[in-house]
């Protein structure tokens, strides 16, 4: 939807081919997000044990300092994404991930945590089981990284598109932690921004079917909005319609009830309330249409919808 507006904006400048590289480009930089953000969980483990280290030097150390409890920088999901070959090969060779354990933005985190109940209430629990830890780190994330604007503002601020994919990559290293069990080692493979090459090949093919089908789809919708003309659309509204209706056309496998639902997420997100209502409606009366006139077939994986 991004790079449509962007080519749409440069007009006759516009060079398809350089903007589907920046496209997925951009994609792939969705998986650095997720790194950063593995790591920015990670270097609280590190902070912990330097802060530990620090409290041992002291002149006069109390017993808490020569005996520190030991629990949070023994937590099983840090451990484990401590020793994760892929994690630290991937760190190796993109060190600009990664965090000094002096860094303002996770020592902030880390400070906020340590003062917090959910620290507190965990620390004090004499008792340890992955599930505790699973749950700990999972509310730790959330509620200090995920939710966190300052370090947000700090991701927009190395790459622009990442404001919008941070939701993506939230939803990477949550689906990670939970991944972690007791048989889990250093070779758990790490979540990709694509699920298999279909899923990547899919992303080209309807960059280049909507716009190859522009003047198409917008006929149909220049016919269906009543009372609207074309300019007077919003340019995201607009453009949410035609990705539709090229799936709709184009895209025999994905069934419309799908790209109805997608698309109209992406105008709830992307767009005014009274938008996502007349992306709505547009999409249901471009499905009849279609279907009046035989122009959709679907099938694939038991799907046959006429």
């Amino acid at each position: 939807m991004q790079n449509i507006y962007a080519f749409n904006c440069q007009g006759s400048d516009a060079n398809q081919r350089i903007v589907e590289k920046n496209m997925l480009q951009g994609i792939d930089q969705i998986y650095d997000l997720y790194i950063y953000l593995l790591n920015t969980l990670l270097i609280q483990k590190d902070i912990a044990q330097n802060k530990i280290e620090i409290a041992k030097t002291k002149n006069l150390p109390t017993q808490e300092d020569l005996n520190p409890n030991l629990k949070f920088v023994n937590n099983r999901i840090l451990h484990f994404l401590s020793i994760n070959n892929e994690l630290q090969t991937y760190n190796a060779n993109n060190s600009q991930l990664t965090w000094d354990i002096y860094d303002t933005y996770p020592n902030n985190i880390f400070k906020s945590l340590v003062e917090s109940d959910l620290y507190k209430d965990y620390m004090a629990n004499p008792n340890s089981s992955l599930t505790e830890d699973k749950e700990f780190i999972t509310k730790f994330f959330i509620d200090f990284i995920a939710d966190n604007d300052s370090l947000s503002d700090w991701f927009e601020g190395i790459q622009i598109y990442w404001a919008d994919d941070l939701h993506i990559a939230n939803t990477m290293v949550y689906n990670t932690i939970q991944s972690f069990t007791a048989k889990s080692h250093e070779n758990l493979r790490l979540f990709k921004v694509y699920k298999d090459d279909d899923d990547e090949q899919f992303v080209s093919d309807l960059f280049r079917r909507v716009l190859q089908h522009q003047s198409e789809t917008k006929k149909i919708i220049g016919e269906l909005a009543e009372n609207w003309e074309l300019d007077r659309i919003a340019a995201i509204d607009l453009i949410i319609l035609e990705m539709a209706i090229t799936e709709f056309k184009y895209f025999p496998s994905i069934p419309t009830k799908v790209s109805i639902n997608e698309y109209i997420e992406l105008a709830k997100n992307y767009s005014t309330e009274k938008s996502r209502i007349f992306v709505n409606g547009i999409l249901d009366k471009s499905l009849k249409k279609l279907k009046n006139e035989n122009q959709i077939n679907k099938f694939g994986r038991g799907l046959i919808e006429n």
